[in-house]
């Protein structure tokens, strides 16, 4: 068995590896553009093996020109080689804008290498060996042949750079270990095609290409890392398609005119109660024409759409909400818009049922409040009758006693009635000037200054939070002590939190009581108003502190976060 014929055989059995191996991996995902390119590269080197094997077994010259003729295609497999490790490692020569780009570097070159080396002799030529049989050589002296092995060598070095950046940048893990075994296989194809393709020539070395050993182990190594570490499998890439078809949420993808472009299942079922394919229908056809026209309308004058709510089907009463966003092309002009629709008649169902038990609570709430406040109207003035009766100073100290307990189930009850509002309103924006000055106009302050220097920006919060302001303004001044002066003013923080600052220069409050006085029933009075305050703030995520110092004065701080303020 001599060295050529072994190489020969392994020509052979490269072609049926790659060939089984192309559609192996194409089988595991076949809607993936890189598992289709794969197998496209499979097939062609299956051309190129079965073209050189046969080369090899012709017995006349004709014979064995009409295989080499047959083979001129080589160049062709190469570039999808290069274009397949392009894909994989997500290199910008490979995205669909630089198909253009690609094809001109690429395709063309090996194209008309492949013209050549088919209608000419400027690249191989045949002759006889004695004791080998018949050979190919490089035409000597040849332009064409020396650019064509020049511009090989070129496009692998190429792929094999491009593999060793996705290898670096690729993070710890599978997939740095996907790209270091594609890099050790073209590593290998490269070697062995250099060998045959370069260094063996010239010492006039003439034996069955060498690089179908490469491929030989190429196709290993990479079956390796598609039983191993899930090549074809777990790269982004190919999950997409299917992340897409699996998505619980409707997905549609639409032109400029709004025919669609391509859609998942879940979008057929919501839209249309079945799995019809939606692909090229109109997005109006699928929407009531009011519906259509706002979606429109928003994509056009601001390039997306959040959580719009549209009744699909009346009679079923299926609700819908709709989120969209313009889709640019690589100039940055509108190509379309994607669209994802949610089915949230479950949730909408829920939401009503859940409003009709709180209205059910609310108003239970505000009849037993009515009732026991009039009981208690009622209590009080018959305490007062028998506190202007002449009686026993016994009998007068347990009237006040009575009296003074009522007043304390009536502050409860009025608590109780102002806790119940907090969060019956959805926040809103609201200027921060505006807020402070209904606070400040509220307070009575005779004898006090209070200043105010705030930015105009505006606070997203519960409408009840002129409220929380009125209870730190008016505890500043009943409990201040000697207090002369009560400043309100903000800073910008360089989180971009807001803070709002109340500053008085009373008594302060000592640092045991900082977090104290903001607990249900601490303090004087009822105990309720800091309490409340923080709830009312903790709606829409506004912090409230305490930071003064005794002594020297109280002073509260707001912090609001940086999505809940914005500059008018």
């Amino acid at each position: 068995m001599t060295p050529i014929y072994v190489l020969t055989l392994f020509c052979l059995i490269s072609g049926f590896v790659t060939y089984g191996l192309g559609i192996f991996v194409y089988a595991k995902n076949p809607a993936s553009r890189i598992n289709r390119l794969f197998l496209t590269v499979m097939l062609a080197a299956t051309y190129w093996a079965f073209g050189e094997f046969l080369f090899w077994q012709a017995g006349t010259a004709d014979g064995a020109l009409f295989w080499l003729k047959a083979s001129s295609f080589w160049p062709v497999v190469i570039v999808l080689t290069v274009h397949f490790v392009l894909t994989f490692t997500a290199h910008p020569l490979s995205r669909p804008d630089q198909t253009v780009k690609c094809f001109l570097l690429l395709y063309v070159p090996s194209l008309l290498i492949s013209l050549l080396g088919m209608f000419t002799d400027t690249l191989y030529t045949v002759k006889y060996l004695s004791g080998t049989g018949f050979v190919y050589v490089p035409t000597p002296g040849s332009i064409p042949s020396l650019l064509s092995s020049l511009f090989i060598l070129v496009v692998m070095v190429f792929a094999l750079y491009a593999c060793f950046l996705a290898w670096q940048k690729a993070p710890a893990g599978k997939i740095r270990r996907q790209n270091r075994l594609v890099m050790a296989s073209v590593s290998v194809t490269v070697v062995f095609g250099a060998l045959s393709g370069v260094l063996l020539p010239v010492f006039g070395i003439c034996q069955p290409n060498l690089v179908f050993i490469g491929i030989m182990l190429f196709s290993l190594i990479i079956a390796y890392a598609v039983l191993r570490y899930g090549l074809f499998t777990l790269s982004p890439e190919t999950a997409v398609p299917d992340l897409i078809r699996m998505m619980p949420d409707g997905m549609i993808l639409a032109d400029l005119k709004g025919r669609i472009i391509t859609s998942n299942t879940t979008a057929a079922q919501i839209l249309t109660d079945d799995e019809t394919d939606l692909t090229g229908k109109l997005v109006e056809q699928l929407l009531s024409p009011p519906a259509y026209q706002f979606l429109y309308e928003s994509l056009q004058e601001k390039g997306v759409v959040r959580d719009y709510e549209v009744l699909i089907d009346p009679t079923l009463q299926t609700i819908v909400s709709i989120s969209g966003s313009v889709v640019r092309d690589p100039e940055g002009e509108s190509a379309g818009a994607i669209i994802i629709i949610r089915d949230i008649t479950n949730r909408k169902s829920s939401e009503k049922a859940l409003a009709v038990a709180n209205e059910k609570i609310s108003l239970l709430s505000q009849l037993t409040r009515h009732d026991i406040s009039n009981l208690i109207t009622a209590l009080d003035g018959y305490l007062l009758l028998l506190q202007e009766r002449k009686a026993s100073q016994e009998d007068d100290a347990y009237i006040s006693s009575c009296i003074e307990i009522v007043e304390k189930i009536g502050c409860q009850l009025q608590f109780s009635r102002e806790y119940h509002t907090i969060g019956m309103h959805r926040p809103v924006w609201q200027p921060l000037s505006g807020i402070v000055d209904r606070a400040v106009s509220d307070v009575s302050h005779a004898g006090i200054a209070i200043s105010v220097t705030v930015p105009p920006v505006e606070l997203y919060a519960d409408p009840l939070v002129v409220k929380v302001l009125y209870n730190i303004l008016e505890n500043a001044v009943r409990h201040g002590e000697h207090l002369t002066a009560i400043r309100v003013s903000a800073v910008v923080l360089q989180t971009r939190e807001f803070v709002l600052l109340i500053e008085d220069d009373g008594v302060g409050i000592p640092e045991p009581d900082k977090e104290r006085i903001f607990r249900y029933g601490i303090g004087k009075n009822t105990g309720l108003g800091l309490a409340l305050s923080r709830d009312i703030l903790s709606v829409t995520d506004i912090r409230l502190i305490e930071t003064g110092i005794m002594g020297k004065g109280a002073r509260f701080e707001l912090i609001i976060p940086a999505s809940g303020w914005r500059s008018l």
